[in-house]
């Protein structure tokens, strides 16, 4: 009975389902393959054939078909008693119709109120990038996407319409298939990672960018430095289509300045005597100090090409999506290596995602997937460490080479005393330095239709990030290697006698990352009026979420001396010397609403609210409520708009809001004791942090005011907006008295605001039967200033922090060049600029420039002829100083003797009259020269081919007889061409955020070749 029941169910609903056909073609008559063909009122839908044809079995009440494509718009179609039908899409801009991802849904971006901007997964697959915040750079107005490294894998820093806090996290909130997920570089050991490096690109559909109040504040307490919300490929109905892609390719250094070039051997040896000779040294003195140096070798090593290394690039990408009217499915695999620009840098990701969509019924929708991806990335050291191969190119001499001539390894001497440095070229050899990272994303939900229009969904997601890194120094040689006499090794020089206790050291480090989420809605749209005039739609929602850290760290020294360096694990140290572990937790509970009315399509109002508590504040003081209010006006749809054949789309915006920021410790609040110490043997415990009770959100007030345009037929796209962002009550590190027992505390002190301006421009110039072109331009000003510091004091540092300045101002010394008559150094005494000195000290510290640019943006061209395209990317920044935090060791005159330099140097001063920067060169340096100064500052502004790529789209003629639905070729090329503005820039214009140089991995320049193909 039970069967006979089923499948008499089952045929009344197969009576009850109708198959509808049909073709699509633009206006022009031309086919539009991939077109979307969606049963409205449903979550039916299929895609459109190579031919335009498409096919879908819909319910028989159905009334009507949505159908849309990228860059044509959006039809509804009225379903009649007929099963076939033509739809024409036209050429209007997509951006009138085009359904965007925002917060917790979707929405019309005609009926958007706030700032967004979308970036589609088709413009950031198949770029030779490590992470998708890579590929952001340049593509949003407002959006500043800077690396501090050009490592494979490393960190990207993002900052959305400036920065807003000075102690807690500028860092935007990533949200990936709905669920907030951790980002950034949690590694503990390694010079520098990114969890996003997990994440294919390849598998991401869309990008959407949440930059004000409207857009971003339902997220409340992560909202205050932007959302950037992530969606996933989904399958579509229809046959199982597949995709290939592969791409190959080279690297080398992006940004090279001869002037930074390292001296050769007679270049350093000429400098260094005559620096010998202006300190006033007898002969003997300079020729022993000279023959110490490597004078007499007849050697001329290039240390910086000995550590440079052409990287090599692969990608590789299969993926394989389709379904039914009641089940879609998209699942992946991708490979992906890359070589950085120096040696020991490298990556190898392999990822897949699964997606699966199911219509159990005509009310129920469940959703589940799984995105996963591991990552093994070699990344060296940076800054001053010894074993950086970047600081040895220009620090070690050219006299000593880095290869005996043998060929094999030349283990230079560490004793400092004569200034030498190791062999970083050798340690990289022996040395290691591995990073193992496993991401797994996954998120279920299910989505019920209560009634006609009253929907419950519930989502629960996770995030699993595991860590294990590894760091090991070889106990022949190098950082780990301690020496009772010299030279190094026993290995090479067997008469050196070792303490084996302290040869060789590890540090093996296990980090978890685990986060979920779990959001309940409901969710009802309905009309006001009877006659559709005036509808709404209200959403309500709890949410609740928690993050678990687990750490572990194990130390050791003192390796068994082996040629073969086979133990490299602190369980093979005679001497464990650190062993730690250690929890960390958070949670969140938020409540939130978020609702919009609109009238006739004119005239939106928005608005959200959402509660929320979290365990990172005072127990006094965790819960805040966040809001934001919206409005939106579209001019066009007036009837005194409706005779003018100008305007597609004029559109009026306004938002202001109330988003809190959460970035800072799980405990930053809490009094605690520390126990990791002992008195008198016994383990004991001493106050470890000040805690403060009443500690709560830092705020952040944003307003906005938009507009956006669009005339002659969608060929021009303007949208510009202005805000105003004010942070109040930041979390601030406030310097306690030192009779306190403790340096700082966390309050809510202070305030800053950020101003500016964004402007989009998509254009199209040309666009007939075979040739178009594109043009898509942002732009983005911004100021920021400091509006209130604790007691009016500034925080002084490398930047001064102080009221009525921008948060990122060098404080620094004012240099004046070199003193024509002697060649010594001279800095202004004031801000005046009218006296100088020659005495370091007394130089006035005064606020000088800003790290942050004043502009920056991108220029992309896009140009297809018949099957041919081509597209150019550049981006721009303005306005910024770099500060090259080494230079006084390369640059300095005279310091550090012993320590290689730059071309640069060779312009110093020599004979009165001269007038020149680099002041006269003595031995052991000339008058604080080195010390920080202006002179060691250099503007950042820069243009860079960031993308190019010229690509052919095979016919579909020829494609037919082999049965492949589409297939294309391309060369692509990324960063091959830099202007900068500063001649004296030594070092690649991008350096992080703050603008600082650190001796990282050069930011690479690519060349690949790809092929797509579609089956």
């Amino acid at each position: 009975m039970l069967l006979m029941a089923i499948t008499l169910s089952v045929s009344h609903l197969w009576a009850q389902q109708r198959t509808i056909t049909g073709k699509v073609t633009d206006d022009k008559g031309a086919p539009i393959p991939g077109a979307s063909v969606l049963a409205k009122g449903t979550n039916l839908g299929t895609s459109t054939s190579s031919d335009g044809s498409f096919s879908i079995s819909v319910p028989s009440g159905t009334k009507a078909l949505i159908i849309s494509s990228i860059g044509l718009g959006e039809k509804e179609i009225a379903i009649t008693a007929s099963n076939d039908y033509a739809v024409t899409l036209s050429t209007k801009a997509a951006d009138m119709t085009e359904v965007v991802v925002v917060a917790y849904g979707t929405k019309k971006k005609t009926d958007l109120t706030g700032s967004m901007t979308t970036v589609k997964g088709a413009d950031i697959e198949n770029k030779p990038f490590t992470s998708v915040d890579k590929a952001l750079q340049g593509a949003v107005a407002g959006l500043q996407s800077v690396a501090a490294s050009g490592a494979p894998g490393a960190n990207q820093q993002i900052r959305i319409r400036g920065i807003s806090s000075i102690t807690a996290s500028n860092a935007p909130l990533w949200v990936i298939d709905g669920v907030p997920v951790i980002s950034g570089d949690v590694s503990r050991a390694t010079t520098t990672a990114n969890i996003l490096s997990t994440l294919n690109p390849n598998d991401i559909e869309s990008i959407s960018v949440l930059k004000d109040a409207a857009s971003a504040a339902v997220y409340g307490n992560r909202a205050a430095n932007g959302v950037i919300l992530v969606t996933t490929k989904k399958g579509r109905a229809g046959k199982t289509k597949f995709k290939f892609d592969m791409e190959v390719g080279e690297s080398g250094t992006a940004y090279v300045n001869e002037d930074y070039r390292p001296l050769n051997a007679a270049e350093y040896l000429a400098i260094s005597r005559e620096g010998l000779v202006n300190a006033g040294a007898t002969q003997a003195t300079i020729d022993a100090t000279l023959a110490a140096r490597g004078g007499n070798n007849n050697v001329d090593y290039n240390w910086e090409d000995g550590v440079k290394q052409t990287g090599t690039q692969q990608n590789y990408n299969l993926s394989a999506s389709g379904g039914n009217d009641k089940t879609t499915f998209y699942v992946s695999g991708g490979y992906f290596y890359q070589q950085g620009t120096i040696i020991k840098s490298s990556l190898n990701r392999y990822s897949g995602n699964i997606r699966v969509t199911n219509k159990a019924t005509d009310k129920l929708t469940i959703n589940a997937n799984i995105n996963g991806g591991f990552v093994r990335q070699n990344t060296p050291l940076a800054g001053g460490a010894f074993g950086n191969p970047v600081l040895s190119s220009r620090f070690v001499l050219p006299t000593k080479p880095a290869y005996k001539p043998d060929g094999s390894l030349n283990f230079l001497s560490p004793d400092f005393r004569t200034s030498d440095l190791y062999n970083t070229i050798a340690i990289a050899t022996m040395d290691k330095r591995l990073l193992k990272e496993l991401s797994l994303r996954g998120n279920v939900s299910g989505e019920y239709t209560i009634i006609k229009n009253l929907v419950v969904k519930s989502s629960f997601g996770a995030d699993l990030t595991v860590l294990e890194e590894d760091q090991y120094n070889n106990p022949l040689y190098g950082d780990g290697a301690v020496y009772q006499t010299t030279p190094p090794s026993p290995l090479f020089n067997p008469g050196v006698t070792y303490n084996l206790s302290t040869t060789g050291r590890v540090q093996n480090a296990y980090t978890r990352w685990f986060n979920w989420d779990w959001t309940n809605t409901i969710s009802y749209k309905g009309d006001a009026l009877k006659n559709g005039d005036l509808s709404y739609n209200v959403t309500g929602g709890i949410e609740s979420q928690e993050l678990r850290q687990y750490f572990t760290t194990q130390l050791g020294r003192g390796f068994a001396i082996s040629p073969l360096l086979y133990l490299q694990y602190a369980s093979s140290t005679a001497t464990p010397t650190t062993t730690t572990g250690a929890i960390s937790e958070a949670t969140f509970l938020s409540y939130f609403t978020i609702g919009d009315i609109n009238y006739q399509d004119r005239f939106i109002l928005s608005g959200s609210y959402r509660r929320d508590g979290s365990s990172r504040f005072g127990s006094n003081d965790r819960w805040g409520n966040f809001w934001s209010v919206g409005a939106s006006w579209n001019i066009d749809r007036e009837n005194f708009m409706q005779s003018q054949t100008l305007f597609d789309q004029l559109k009026l915006r306004a938002s202001y809001g109330y988003v809190g920021n959460a970035g800072i410790g799980n405990y930053d609040w809490f009094p605690s004791y520390s126990y990791t110490s002992s008195y008198n043997s016994v383990p004991g415990s001493v106050p470890g942090n000040v805690g403060n009770l009443d500690l709560s959100w830092e705020v952040n007030k944003p307003l906005n005011i938009g507009l956006d345009v669009s005339v002659l037929k969608s060929r021009l796209n303007v949208s510009m907006d202005w805000y105003n962002r004010k942070s109040e009550d930041l979390l601030l590190n406030v310097p306690l008295s030192p009779t306190s027992g403790f340096a700082t505390q966390t309050q809510n002190v202070g305030e800053m605001e950020n101003k500016g301006i964004e402007v989009t421009i998509v254009a199209t110039p040309i666009r007939s039967k075979d040739f178009t072109w594109t043009i898509n331009f942002n732009f983005a000003y911004n100021k920021n200033k400091v509006l209130a510091l604790p007691d009016h004091n500034p925080i002084i540092g490398t930047f001064i922090i102080k009221e009525g300045l921008d948060v990122q101002s060098f404080y620094a010394r004012v240099y004046a060049g070199a003193d024509p008559a002697n060649g010594d150094p001279l800095w202004y005494t004031d801000s005046t600029r009218t006296k100088t000195t020659n005495v370091y000290t007394p130089a006035q510290r005064v606020p000088y420039g800003s790290a942050s640019p004043k502009y920056f943006g991108g220029l992309t061209n896009t140009l297809t002829y018949k099957g041919f395209s081509l597209e150019f990317q550049l981006n721009y920044q303005y306005g910024n100083l770099v500060q090259d935090t080494w230079a006084s060791y390369y640059l300095g005159a005279g310091f550090n003797a012993g320590f290689n330099k730059i071309l640069r140097v060779l312009d110093r001063w020599q004979k009165p009259g001269d007038v020149t920067d680099i002041p006269k060169y003595i031995d052991g340096g000339n008058k604080s020269f080195q010390s920080f100064s202006t002179v060691y500052l250099s503007k950042g502004d820069f243009i860079r081919l960031r993308n190019i790529q010229l690509g052919y789209d095979l016919p579909k003629s020829l494609l037919s007889k082999i049965k492949i639905d589409n297939a294309s070729v391309y060369v692509r090329g990324v960063n091959l061409w830099t202007w900068v503005g500063d001649k004296t820039l030594g070092w690649d214009p991008e350096q992080g955020a703050t603008s600082q140089t650190n001796l990282d991995v050069l930011i690479p320049k690519t060349i690949t070749f790809g092929v797509n193909l579609g089956f």
